[in-house]
């Protein structure tokens, strides 16, 4: 056998491991990360000059996780975020992008109100997000058509960025679509989600559309006046809030408005701008306590969404489920930002300086700081002073009587105001829409700021009152709450505190149920609020740092604190209807004075609304005005504004079957003499007080 000693050299065979690991991942399946999770693990952000550099955190802004994993739901068809500017929302629709491009394509429509926006956008943010990322430069198409501004081909997916005009509405499709600031859009040929959701139609349940916007078109805070932009799709939707917890006493609160406790931002009004700044705080409703704007970041990683159906409670827990909706809505409001330079105290300033702005040129700058800047509507203003007082007067019905319970009323509510040596109170009956009968006028001679005596006196009289029920039945109606203010001269709110919580402790005092959230008492002291960003109605506990349910057995004081400007205005609209029917004012003919003017009437329209939202006294007197704002908010504390008349409580059902109304013998119940003697009882078939009486007695 013949061996060659010829030597071969080993043949270049290829890595086999390198092979397996630059083939497999082409055939293994997408890789089902969620939108925030793949933010959280490849998102970079380089906002060089000031900004942050480096890998995205969620706990910069922890709430825009919620939107974000929505986005990836079958439960939903939209995703609707109103907010503010510089709170981050524009980044869940760049995380999203980011995603479907780099693990789960799909073609993408992105719309921005006009082209100068869609351009600059694209140019300032889109295109150094896809050089920033190696994952989106490697897919980008190489040739002109697949990159220009208004368009980007990635590899298995486009995305066309779009302004909103009504051709590219009708003449595009796509399964995934963006629609930023939904509110700055202006179409006059269709609405521009409703356009926007029929592009995404073909795709059915695989598709899902991101809305996002200031809420420039909504007017308020209520949902039935959020007919247009991103507020009529939060308003559709499942409609969650951020809700955090106060780090002193760990209770958990929301700063949004319309929450059942909320936490409000308090700074003092009147002050030098740069006083408002320093001293801006949030204030827990729970413990009261005044929190500065550093504790916001914690409060905030602590924090959770929560929406209709689902209740948190004060430690954080929430019970309940989730109202399904095709909308999920997740509303910001300013004061969760962490991106807003100067923080919370330069939200207040930024707010008051525009006010005072307003004030003095008549411009409507403040509108727009609400929208933009705290992310909530602002109210809508009414045209004030176009009812009069001799107009109001003139409406005073002979066929009604004080002191009694005209036919309609379905329940009563009473409050009474703290004046230096007496107390004065005004009832008032409530009917089907809100249609309200003034009842009654009350005053008792006290001294609110020292007497114990009078302020006990005071209220057994208020829990032994009944009114005689028109129909010459002999039933009579009790009321169904009452509230008392706890401001005025110094010692009236201890005193108002210390006469609530005996009233407890005789067990006087009784919670009554829980409506929208908030408990609902049989006696409530009150205070307004006049703040511009005042919460609407809330019940906290001033006095006690424990939670509520502790707090309620001990007898903690609840106070219901509203927003006075927000109740003065629904006064307006309900003066200014000028027919019988939901919202309108009864007037008995027994609350004119002898001769005009009507002190009454005067005391009604006393007060102006500002260009800021804010109203301001015009007279000395308001104290009628005073005591109307006060009985609508014990009503709406008991849920006025949510009863179905057509199955209403059996405290607000026809008289037969009404639970409040019973036969007995009417209370000692109008106003005090002249001559400051003892109350004089009603006289059936007569005023209960004549116009020269009351404009001796409340006029001076």
């Amino acid at each position: 056998m013949l061996i060659s000693n010829t030597r071969f050299d080993p043949a270049p065979f290829a890595d086999i491991g390198a092979i397996l690991r630059e083939t497999l991942p082409s055939y293994l399946p997408i890789d089902q990360i969620s939108v925030a999770d793949y933010a959280a693990r490849y998102r970079w952000l380089d906002n060089r000059g000031g900004g942050y550099v480096g890998r995205w955190s969620h706990d910069e802004a922890p709430y825009l996780v919620g939107p974000m994993d929505a986005l990836d739901s079958r439960d939903h068809l939209t995703v609707a975020v109103p907010g503010p500017g510089r709170c981050g929302k524009t980044a869940i629709a760049e995380n999203w992008f980011l995603r479907n491009a780099a693990v789960d394509p799909a073609d993408m429509l992105w719309y921005e109100p006009t082209k100068d926006t869609t351009d600059s956008y694209v140019k300032r943010v889109i295109e150094p997000m896809i050089e920033l990322h190696e994952v989106l430069r490697g897919k980008l198409g190489s040739l002109s058509r697949d990159d220009s501004l208004a368009f980007k081909r990635f590899r298995e997916m486009w995305v066309e960025f779009l302004p909103v005009v009504y051709n590219n509405l009708v003449n595009k499709s796509a399964g995934r679509i963006v629609v930023d600031e939904i509110d700055a859009c202006a179409l006059t040929d269709g609405d521009v989600y409703d356009l926007a959701d029929f592009r995404r139609a073909t795709f059915g349940l695989a598709s899902m559309l991101l809305a996002l916007s200031h809420p420039d078109q909504a007017e308020g805070l209520n949902p039935q006046r959020w007919n247009r932009g991103i507020m009529r799709l939060y308003a559709r939707s499942d409609r969650r809030t951020w809700w955090w917890p106060c780090p002193q006493c760990n209770g958990f609160s929301s700063p949004n408005p319309t929450a059942e406790r909320v936490m409000v931002l308090h700074y003092p009004e009147d002050a030098p701008l740069d006083e408002i700044q320093d001293a801006a705080r949030l204030i827990c409703p729970l413990c009261g306590h005044p929190i500065e704007d550093k504790y916001r970041r914690a409060m905030n990683i602590d924090g959770r969404w929560a929406g209709l159906g689902q209740v948190v409670e004060e430690d954080g827990s929430i019970t309940g489920d989730l109202l399904h909706r095709d909308i999920a809505g997740f509303w910001i409001v300013g004061v969760m930002s962490p991106f807003i330079i100067g923080g919370i105290g330069a939200l207040a300033r930024g707010l008051v300086e525009a006010e005072r702005n307003d004030e003095l040129t008549g411009e409507t700058t403040a509108r727009d700081v609400m929208t933009k800047r705290f992310g909530i509507p602002p109210r809508a203003a009414r045209q004030v002073g176009s009812v009069s007082a001799e107009t109001l007067a003139g409406r005073a019905d002979p066929v009604l009587k004080l002191g009694h319970v005209p036919a309609g009323v379905r329940f009563l509510t009473v409050f009474i105001d703290v004046q230096v040596n007496r107390f004065e109170g005004l009832v008032r009956g409530w009917g089907l829409g809100g249609e309200s009968w003034i009842v009654d006028m009350v005053r008792r001679p006290a001294d609110p700021a020292s007497s114990s005596e009078d302020w006990d006196a005071m209220l057994a009289w208020l829990l032994d009152l009944a009114y005689p029920l028109a129909d010459g039945s002999g039933r009579v109606m009790r009321p169904r709450a009452s509230g008392f203010d706890t401001g005025g001269a110094p010692g009236v709110t201890q005193q108002a505190y210390d006469a609530w919580r005996r009233a407890f402790q005789r067990r006087k005092a009784r919670l009554l149920g829980i409506a929208d959230g908030r408990e609902a008492w049989n006696l409530v002291p009150t205070k307004g609020v006049g703040s511009a960003g005042a919460v609407r109605l809330q019940v906290r506990r001033p006095d006690s740092a424990r939670k509520d349910r502790a707090a309620r057995a001990a007898g903690a004081v609840p106070l219901a604190q509203f927003g006075a400007n927000q109740f003065k205005d629904d006064l307006a609209g309900q003066l200014a209807r000028a027919e019988p029917g939901p919202g309108y004012v009864h007037f008995p003919a027994g609350l004119l004075s002898a001769a005009p003017p009507h002190v009454f009437f005067e005391q009604l329209v006393a007060e102006a609304r500002k260009p800021n939202g804010a109203w301001e006294k015009i007279t000395p007197r308001n104290e009628a005005l005073d005591l109307m704002v006060g009985c609508h908010v014990v009503a709406h504390l008991h849920g006025l504004a949510r009863i179905d008349w057509n199955r209403a409580p059996v405290w607000a059902a026809e008289w037969d079957r009404n639970s409040a109304v019973s036969v007995g013998t009417a209370t000692m119940n109008t106003a005090a003499r002249a001559d400051s003697g003892p109350a004089a009882p009603i006289v059936p078939g007569q005023p209960a007080i004549d116009g020269a009486r009351f404009k001796a007695l409340f006029g001076r």
